[in-house]
């Protein structure tokens, strides 16, 4: 089983991520309405299989005693 956190190694991956988002606001069709709506929407999705993944641990856990 991998590590569940981002090692040093892989935190500067997503250091650089930064600058694409400044990339969005520099464009004159960025709305940052629409992008906090998509954000909402992702996060209320990555939940849901959180939720999922958690019910499918309990089940295995729970059949195997």
């Amino acid at each position: 089983m991998g590590n569940a956190y981002p090692t040093s190694g892989n935190q500067k991956q997503y250091s650089g991520s930064s600058s694409v988002h400044d990339d969005d606001e520099a464009d004159p069709d960025f709305d940052p309405g629409t992008a906090l709506v998509s954000l909402l929407e992702e996060n209320a999705r990555l939940r849901a299989l959180v939720v999922q993944l958690s019910d499918l641990v309990l089940r295995n856990v729970v059949g195997q005693k």
